[in-house]
């Protein structure tokens, strides 16, 4: 009787530690009673009825928590008084509003810096642009010559190289001259 006792004992707080952290399943339960008719603390013909009473334990003790629950936020609430959460309401309420209107304003201002950001600079390049132009202008017009220039040199030297290379080819292959300087050299008779 003493074994059964204890064994009783030790089921009993087995299921009691199960069922107070929240509601058990069936398929939990029936893992449970698996388990304990495996080490032997429960016949197998019973297996059925602890499930059963396993689950209905735990849904009154469920039941039971939330009561708790909703007793203790009923006495809570009763103790609040009514004008002053209506007073607190008011604040909350006049707080947002005052938000909102902060960041209306916030995100007007930001607009109105840009857009003037934006009118000083188109002002200024109306400003930069007719002496950028006339720069320009020139800085073109004196590259377009310098260009033609030198377009100019490089035919000339193209045309003048082949008529230099023939010269001097000519003046290598052609005899000596003689010149009436080169006529008369020492020891020459005339």
């Amino acid at each position: 009787m003493l074994l059964c006792m204890s064994s009783n004992d030790r089921i009993r707080k087995y299921l009691e530690a199960g069922t107070v952290l929240g509601q058990v399943t069936r398929a939990r339960a029936e893992e449970i009673v698996k388990e304990l008719a495996s080490a032997g603390d429960i016949q197998r013909e019973q297996t059925q009825e602890w499930v059963d009473n396993l689950v209905e334990r735990s849904r009154k003790t469920s039941e039971q928590i939330l009561d708790l629950i909703r007793h203790e936020v009923s006495t809570q609430l009763s103790k609040i008084d009514a004008t002053a959460l209506e007073t607190l309401a008011g604040q909350v309420s006049d707080l947002l509003k005052r938000s909102a209107a902060a960041g209306r304003n916030a995100t007007a201002d930001a607009a109105a810096q840009a857009a003037k950001g934006a009118q000083a600079a188109r002002e200024a390049a109306e400003r930069v642009t007719p002496s950028a132009v006339k720069k320009t202008a020139k800085t073109a017009k004196t590259a377009t010559k310098a260009k033609t220039v030198a377009t100019k040199k490089a035919a000339a030297a193209k045309k003048a190289a082949p008529a230099k290379k023939a010269a001097a080819t000519a003046k290598k292959a052609a005899p000596p001259t003689i010149t009436p300087d080169t006529a008369a050299t020492p020891g020459t008779s005339s």
